[in-house]
């Protein structure tokens, strides 16, 4: 493993290739990505891939097959090779192997290019169907931001908006990490179309929210002010942080994915799950999101 430094202007991104992590996002001096502290949460922003949140009992049907794989698949834990660089952009590479079809068992080539400029980080993805057969797949993200100014005495911490305004539902995890489709919540936020950001906005643990209008989420400061903002175009959106085991957690991830964790009690093949993705023998996905700060 090794670490990748690009930078533009005052902005600085730093990777490791193990999983194409990102491990530090600055602006001048300051940190805007977790720092990963074991006391919360030992993650920074995580490749998912090819699953994003949990199967049912950790493992998945294909085929008449029973494949084992843990929660946002492999990605993560693997080791990228670094295919391009230069001083503002770096291109990791993984491709499939006699590992990965043990879990996973399809052939492909996953590029994840970075690059970064005045305005912030670019991230896109690019996935192809490098076997015989047809190939099924989930991606997202899962970035950590740092809470601005955090206190833990203060009652708010923040707040995040939605782009553009509309309706909001979403799902929790309610049993094994896995979610109901028929149990749709609204989204309750206040009269600025926020939601603010407490020691008990998690007690849910996560917010799987599912609604393809959604462009962008902003974190705020407490006094309202744009902290980061992440742009997508992808059809769920995951936020989360761990205040209900850390009450104290001074970060939030906002996690545009192409996936979703699974429906309680789902045992059918892999081609049937929700927000699965399809590719056929040589075609390829691509998809892009940004974090501006």
């Amino acid at each position: 493993m090794k670490e990748i430094s690009i930078s533009c202007g005052n902005i600085t991104a730093i990777f490791k290739t193990l999983g194409a992590e990102l491990i530090s996002l600055k602006k001048g001096d300051v940190e805007y990505l977790w720092q990963g502290n074991p006391e919360f949460w030992d993650g920074q922003s995580p490749l998912l891939f090819p699953n994003t949140g949990r199967y049912w009992d950790n493992r998945y049907f294909l085929d008449g097959q029973i494949y084992e794989q843990k929660a946002h698949g492999f990605a993560r834990n693997s080791e990228f090779d670094v295919v391009e660089q230069s001083s503002d952009k770096v291109v990791f590479g993984l491709h499939s192997d006699s590992t990965t079809e043990a879990v996973y068992p399809f052939k492909f080539f996953l590029f994840v290019t970075y690059q970064v400029s005045e305005q912030g980080l670019t991230v896109d993805w690019f996935v192809r169907n490098q076997g015989d057969n047809d190939m099924y797949f989930q991606i997202g993200a899962h970035p950590a931001f740092n809470l601005p100014n955090y206190s833990a005495a203060d009652k708010i911490h923040g707040y995040i908006t939605f782009e553009p305004k509309c309706q909001l539902q979403y799902l929790e995890p309610l049993e094994k990490g896995c979610v109901d489709p028929t149990k749709l919540l609204p989204l309750t936020l206040d009269e600025y179309h926020s939601m603010p950001l407490t020691g008990k906005t998690f007690d849910c643990d996560t917010y799987v929210i599912e609604s393809g209008e959604l462009q962008a989420c902003t974190l705020q400061t407490a006094d309202r002010r744009p902290w980061v903002t992440v742009e997508f175009s992808m059809p769920v959106l995951a936020l989360w942080a761990p205040t209900v085991a850390c009450p104290d957690c001074p970060f939030v991830c906002i996690e545009p994915w192409y996936g979703s964790c699974d429906t309680i009690g789902y045992s059918g093949d892999l081609a049937n799950r929700r927000h699965e993705q399809h590719l056929a023998s040589g075609e390829h996905f691509l998809t892009r999101y940004r974090i501006k700060i």
